[in-house]
């Protein structure tokens, strides 16, 4: 029995390492002027015992107001069995002292041996505000 039970162990760790992540990374501006300075800010949405889920903002600073460019988000912590998959992101533009709320959703597939067992969809709501 505990043959098996390393042997589906192993098969995870392998199929973890070669399995390609999805592409976590949203473009939300094209148009920004890339010469003005950017700023990142990291989110902690969801906090687990083994894993989380983290999510970065890259806003341009224009003129005393920050800008959205891009996002991206990815889980850290004992990943192997699960997958990231960041759908969409909704915020807004805010001064440097003011916050913006934002509306996240993507799906966390749990895997086994490579194959995906279940897929939980998940949105996240909350505000950003400028440290």
């Amino acid at each position: 029995m505990s043959i098996v039970v390393v042997c589906i162990g192993m098969v995870q760790i392998i199929s973890a390492v070669t399995s390609e992540a999805p592409n976590n990374k949203i473009i939300l501006a094209n148009d920004y002027n890339t010469t003005n300075p950017s700023k990142v800010i990291k989110l902690t949405l969801e906090e687990h015992l083994t894993f989380d889920i983290n999510m970065l903002v890259k806003y341009s600073v224009d003129q005393n107001e920050l800008i959205p460019i891009e996002s991206n988000s990815y889980v850290t912590g004992l990943v192997s069995g699960y997958t990231w998959e960041y759908n969409s992101i909704e915020t807004h533009n805010f001064k440097p002292n003011d916050s913006s709320e934002f509306t996240v959703q993507g799906t966390l597939n749990w895997n086994l041996f490579g194959i995906t067992v279940y897929s939980q969809p998940k949105t996240f709501t909350g505000t950003i505000s400028n440290p």
